[in-house]
């Protein structure tokens, strides 16, 4: 008995760190994460199974990892095994998808028809090349875990456990965010929990966290990224908080590459950190980004080594994560145009420019209104006016409030140069990375453009900022109701788009 007593102790010491580390978080931080867990459940019960983006594909990669314990193939075949093609067929999801006049089954006894319908059907003959097949494998291991928590159930029931998998991770993002906020701003409390909630309550932040995809571990990645850069500049560059870092980072990758876009700006923070530490601490901070660096690529060479010992997959798959056109199947491009065109993706073309989206305006066509909301498969919204209206009176001051906040704080934002350098070269990698298979696309000459307003969502930890900016600009006396207006301004968009959801798939 005495030879399992350290054990027990070390256990118990660990697990009395977590729960003082989590007690150690404010109340109010941990009240925004429980929000964000709600919201993510209800959007979750709201929407009709496969009524996210890419949600089939995601859930055919997850039971087949679950039921085989492999990866997706590159072998052309089937994606989805046979209970999910059936469930599909039963669902009418070909028909309802993209098509607002039309409503998934939902009563009863349509729900009865469609477990006979999927009953005793092999789940383990799917896992062929799809859309998603290319995806580094943590957050589908994450689900097959939930997949395989509920043994013998349909694979409906898997799918809403799955769902809540990611609604859980949507409450942690939130938790990050409003970790973020709180170094950034230390002496304003409110603007901690206006930002989080301005997260938590985000139409397409909640929509995401109600489905299958492995977005919604890259924005958690993202947001624990963001929070250990701010909290590294704050109070000095550690080995734990290198190994934070490294892994945050880390695990990023191996959930979709778009995690890599933000790589240049951790090794600038990196750099900038050890600069910046005092001569004595020098030596540890080199160590600490050592750490970071080691633990960072240590994961990458993990997966990639798998790829080809475990799974017989190639070493590095497509670092897009995505399928995309090959530029030779259209025309070639010159770096001026291909410049041109990353810009006019994310702001409004120079007079010089020549014009890449005649028909459109990316900035605010695809971006302003599908980050406040365009649901389903991009198949229902708001309406025009709506967006009209809350970017002149809801975007417009807070953006105000958001630069009398810097003009206020414009002593401290000189100290904090380099650290804003960062955030905004992870902002520049981002949408290098968003525009670079758009614009491949663009040559080819496809039909569809390859962006959707949910790719910057990873960067919600800086919308929470400005929101929190904004808060902070009202001054200290007007920052209470400004706060209450923001966040409650918040919940009824998000309130008014599950009504419009309810409206989509069951009026």
């Amino acid at each position: 008995m005495g030879a399992h007593r350290p054990c027990r102790a070390a256990g118990d010491g660990a697990l009395s760190r977590l729960r003082d580390g989590w007690r150690r978080i404010p109340r109010a931080g941990r009240a925004c994460a429980l929000i964000a867990l709600v919201n993510g459940i209800v959007w979750a019960l709201l929407i009709p199974p496969y009524h996210v983006p890419d949600e089939p594909v995601h859930v055919a990669y997850t039971q087949y990892l679950a039921e085989t314990g492999k990866l997706p193939t590159h072998d052309p075949g089937p994606e989805y095994s046979t209970e999910q093609q059936v469930q599909l067929a039963a669902l009418d999801f070909y028909a309802v998808t993209g098509n607002r006049g039309d409503k998934p089954p939902w009563s009863s006894l349509q729900q009865e028809r469609l477990e006979d319908a999927t009953d005793g059907k092999r789940r383990d003959d799917g896992g062929h090349k799809s859309v998603a097949s290319n995806n580094p494998p943590l957050y589908y291991m994450a689900e097959a875990v939930a997949y395989r928590l509920t043994p013998g159930a349909s694979l409906m029931t898997r799918l809403y456990a799955m769902r809540l998998v990611s609604a859980l991770m949507a409450a942690l993002t939130v938790l990050f965010v409003f970790l973020f906020v709180r170094e950034l701003l230390p002496a304003s409390p409110w603007a901690w929990t206006v930002g989080a909630l301005a997260v938590a309550f985000q139409p397409m932040f909640g929509f995401e966290s109600g489905g299958v995809n492995n977005d919604n571990l890259l924005y958690l990645c993202s947001a624990a990224l963001f929070f250990a850069l701010a909290r590294a500049f704050r109070r000095g560059l550690t080995v734990r908080r290198g190994a934070f870092i490294g892994l945050a980072l880390g695990a990023g990758v191996l959930t979709k590459f778009t995690m890599a876009a933000f790589a240049p700006a951790v090794g600038l923070a990196l750099l900038v950190l050890t600069w910046r530490a005092a001569p004595e601490d020098r030596r540890a901070a080199f160590r600490a980004a050592g750490v970071a660096v080691a633990l960072g690529s240590a994961l990458l060479l993990m997966y990639v080594a798998a790829n080809s010992v475990v799974w017989g997959r190639p070493l590095l798959q497509d670092a897009a994560g995505v399928s995309t056109p090959s530029p030779g199947a259209g025309r070639a491009g010159g770096l001026r145009e291909q410049l041109s065109y990353y810009w006019q993706l994310f702001l409004p073309r120079l007079p010089f420019m020549q014009d890449h989206f005649p028909h459109a305006v990316p900035l605010w066509d695809t971006w302003f209104t599908g980050f406040n909301g365009r649901f389903g498969w991009l198949d229902y919204d708001f309406g025009r006016p709506f967006y009209r209206w809350i970017g002149w009176l809801v975007y417009l001051p807070l953006l105000v409030l958001a630069g009398v906040g810097l003009y206020r704080s414009r002593a401290a934002l000189g100290r904090r140069l380099l650290e804003l350098a960062v955030y905004a070269l992870a902002v520049l990698g981002l949408v290098v990375a968003i525009a670079r298979p758009s614009y491949t696309t663009f040559l080819s000459g496809a039909a569809f453009p390859f962006f959707q307003p949910r790719y910057i969502l990873p960067l919600l930890p800086l919308f929470a900022a400005i929101v929190a900016l904004a808060v902070r600009g009202a001054g200290r006396r007007a920052a209470p109701f400004v706060g209450t207006v923001v966040v409650m301004l918040a919940l009824m968009h998000t309130l008014f788009a599950q009504l419009l959801t309810i409206t989509r798939y069951y009026a």
